[in-house]
């Protein structure tokens, strides 16, 4: 049994964590060309969410087990069936060293080849996906849980995350004083305000907009609609950001199961394939490239993407993005290449739901649900950031998505 865990970012990784353009097997920063070859698509057979709450009751391992049952379950698969698993997951958060020693058996890792990743749910679907991809195994199953170990109101639970980011800051080359993710969102949105024609209120309009679109949807945490001025009226966070400019919080645990097409073809359940998977990672505090260019990490991972699916982006037809301010939306919808013909976020983005490290799995799972409704030929995006130091060093994901 393989049992790995990614260096702790809240205990203050080194050096090598923190290089500007972490590469990952599918990524080259090379410009303007990528040596990347187009892979064998990897099938999604499974899939199962919990329900997304302010706080679960139950144990990790018993959303991890929940989810990955139900996902076995929908694909006509068993434990047994399984060649790897992937968790998601954040020591400090769970509350507990080496807390994958706790969900490891329920992710179906017991006596066979697992690891964990602390990061968003998307590298551990990416990784899943390209050990499939290679040939290592037939069956995979990549699971994000985010339950943080607090309890008390939504402030309470708030005032520890905002600790845990800044924390999470590099604390050997770069220690800064009061930083933490809503911080960096709220100098970025401040740039963006003081260099740009827009307005304050343009912003909060698209806000609005995405918060209202989602308002009757099952997976929404925020059950209402809003206004612009509903936006601007909400709790002050880091000038000029309001609460409801910031991501819905919210915990649960998403499962993606997912196989070769050859497994594939002798399973029930899921009809979308993974065509094109993507990887980078941002750079330190100190190059500002989180303030002038905050969706390069976003840029590098599409162009990954892109050319191992064999596509373009003008074959993209649906995007699920993670922007987690109405600031960072068009830089980030800018680094996916698509353009205004393209559905964005029809599930409402983080602003409608925002699982913590299980975000790239309920990413995945709205582009899945539509992947149908797509013309024959579409692609959908599936794009996810690790948003513990904000645009600082994120982790950025994108998955090309087809219809099988």
């Amino acid at each position: 049994m393989l049992l790995h865990d990614a260096t702790c970012r809240a205990c203050g990784p080194g050096l090598a964590s923190r290089a500007p353009a972490k590469e990952g097997p599918m990524e080259s920063t090379s410009e303007p060309h990528l040596s990347v070859r187009p892979i064998l698509p990897v099938h999604v057979v499974g899939i199962a969410a919990t329900e997304f709450v302010t706080e679960h009751d139950a144990m990790l391992d018993e959303l991890v087990f929940d989810v990955v049952y139900r996902a076995l379950r929908e694909a006509g698969l068993r434990k047994q069936d399984l060649g790897l698993s992937v968790s998601a997951s954040m020591d400090v958060l769970d509350g507990r060293s080496i807390s994958s020693g706790l969900t490891n058996a329920a992710s179906g890792g017991y006596l066979s080849d697992a690891f964990r990743v602390e990061g968003d749910a998307g590298v551990a679907i990416v990784s899943a996906a390209e050990a499939i991809a290679s040939g290592d195994v037939e069956v995979a199953v990549a699971v994000g849980v985010h339950n943080p170990e607090t309890t008390g109101d939504a402030m309470r639970r708030g005032r520890f995350l905002e600790q845990v980011s800044n924390l999470a800051f590099d604390p050997h080359f770069d220690r800064p004083v009061g930083l933490t993710a809503n911080t960096a969102y709220g100098l970025h949105a401040a740039r963006v305000l003081a260099v740009s024609r827009m307005r304050a209120e343009g912003f909060a309009a698209l806000a609005a907009s995405e918060i209202s679109r989602s308002a009757g949807l099952d997976r929404s945490v925020r059950r209402r609609g809003a206004t612009a001025q509903d936006v601007l009226d909400s709790v002050p966070v880091a000038w000029p950001l309001h609460e409801l400019m910031l991501p819905a919080h919210s915990a649960g645990a998403v499962a993606v199961v997912l196989a070769s097409p050859a497994r594939a073809g002798r399973c029930v359940g899921r009809d979308a394939k993974l065509t094109g998977l993507g990887h980078s990672t941002g750079g330190y505090t100190w190059t500002g490239e989180w303030l002038a260019d905050p969706g390069a990490a976003t840029r590098r991972a599409t162009r990954a993407a892109l050319a191992t699916s064999g596509a373009s982006a003008r074959d993209v037809a649906l995007a699920e993005v993670s922007a987690p301010t109405p600031h960072l939306h068009q830089p980030l919808v800018d680094a996916l290449g698509i353009d205004a013909n393209v559905t964005v976020n029809p599930s409402g983005g983080m602003r409608s739901n925002f699982p913590g490290l299980a975000n790239g799995g309920l990413r995945l799972l709205e582009v899945v649900e539509r992947i149908g409704e797509l013309p024959s030929g579409s692609i959908a995006l599936s794009h996810s950031l690790d948003t513990i130091t904000g645009g600082v060093a994120e982790d950025a994901t994108v998955i090309a998505v087809e219809a099988a």
